[in-house]
């Protein structure tokens, strides 16, 4: 039997023509978990956690906004309750390691920075001592080698060097600089809130963008601050699409399956906020604005 929830987000897979088979695909959530959701049955799933986060991949899978149905279908979706993880015991550990490894290991630091202060007073000690004996040479040395040294030459070759410019009346050529290309910008984070985070593009005269899917199927939405979709479908597998967003001054990407999905600004491969095994869906914006207009 289906819950309103389970109702609401079967309507919305039929009218995108999704069958279970292409959410699984576009999800990787089991087929068994996608019917427990539509008939409300979370007791098959491995947690309360994993069965708010399959709702909410099955709820962007097929166009619908999370925080909208987590708040509309309250009811119906299992309480965020905080599963216990075990951690190790710093207290125990630390129990275990003996008092006087301790002291050796906290000595060991002091011992390292004093040895590189030996080897930094050697070092400049010999340089020292060789440019000293550079100094004090003696000449007579210099003579027995057949090295001689007139000022009066110095002068002479200094002269004729002034004449020969005055003659020529040559400027020195300076060397063009080399023109550098477009720059592919600088992404910085603004903020980040899993699994939403704003970047900020500097730098940059373009907003191009290569959208592919890597390693499976994948559904991505690109929107602008107007609510503007220039995508809004499931890309397969060896897909690619691009994007020219240069007039565009914000843009959300809404990635349902993070690991199969590569996206490139400007050329450059997009690192993801946050770590793609462990927020397999996130939301990016990224504010533009083009070299000469910050």
């Amino acid at each position: 039997m289906l819950t309103e929830l389970g109702n609401r987000l079967r309507q919305a897979r039929e009218e995108k023509g999704m069958s279970l088979e292409d959410l699984q695909t576009a999800t990787k959530i089991q087929k068994r978990y996608l019917i427990g959701i539509e008939e409300g049955n979370y007791s098959i799933m491995p947690g309360q956690f994993y069965a708010r986060a399959f709702i909410k991949q099955y709820a962007e899978a097929v166009g619908l906004d999370p925080e909208v149905i987590f708040e509309e279908f309250k009811q119906d979706i299992p309480a965020n309750e905080k599963e216990e993880i075990p951690q190790l015991s710093r207290v125990k550990t630390r129990k275990q390691v003996p008092a006087k490894n301790n002291k050796v290991l906290n000595f060991i630091p002091k011992i390292l920075m004093f040895l590189a202060l030996v080897a930094v007073v050697a070092i400049l000690y010999i340089l020292f001592q060789n440019w000293d004996f550079g100094n004090n040479s003696d000449p007579q040395e210099d003579s027995n080698r057949g090295v001689v040294y007139d000022p009066a030459d110095t002068e002479d070759e200094d002269q004729g060097d002034g004449e020969q410019d005055e003659a020529t009346g040559e400027e020195p050529v300076e060397e063009p600089e080399e023109e550098q290309g477009n720059s592919a910008g600088t992404l910085t984070e603004v903020s980040s809130s899993q699994p939403n985070a704003t970047l900020e593009l500097t730098g940059a005269d373009a907003f191009e963008v290569e959208l592919s899917a890597i390693g499976g199927n994948t559904w991505v939405g690109i929107s602008n601050s107007e609510g503007e979709y220039f995508h809004s479908k499931e890309l397969a597998e060896g897909e690619t699409e691009t994007f020219d967003l240069t007039e565009e001054t914000e843009i959300l990407f809404n990635i349902g399956w993070v690991p199969a999905t590569e996206i490139k600004i400007n050329g450059e491969v997009l690192e993801y906020p946050f770590p793609a095994d462990d927020v397999t869906t996130q939301k990016i914006t990224i504010k533009f604005a083009a070299n000469g207009q910050q």
